[in-house]
């Protein structure tokens, strides 16, 4: 249920909080631009994983709509959906059977 108000700060904090730290991460791991500036305004270097398998957006609509647009979607759905779909299983399968354990009881 989606739900604002004193109870979900919390919840709502950690959500941005991670969604903040994993876009600079997730960047770091891209094909192109010129890397991710983690520590300015106190360092300019720009910094990037050894592994960049996640393929760039193309700018612009038309482009996005091209050949490499459905690459970029295909490495996106690769390396960012189905991870997050399977953390999403597991998770799940553990409130089931942790449910299931104490129902038991």
């Amino acid at each position: 249920m989606f739900t604002l108000g004193k109870k979900r700060k919390l919840i709502w904090f950690l959500v941005i909080l991670f969604s903040t730290l994993s876009h600079g991460i997730l960047d770091a791991m891209t094909s192109g631009g010129k890397g991710v500036g983690f520590f300015i305004p106190f360092d300019n270097n720009r910094f990037f994983f050894p592994f960049r398998d996640i393929k760039v957006s193309p700018i612009g609509v038309e482009r996005f709509f091209s050949e490499r647009g459905i690459q970029v979607l295909l490495s996106e759905f690769k390396y960012i959906f189905i991870p997050c779909f399977i953390v999403l299983g597991v998770r799940g399968l553990v409130f089931k059977l942790k449910d299931r354990y104490y129902n038991e009881m």
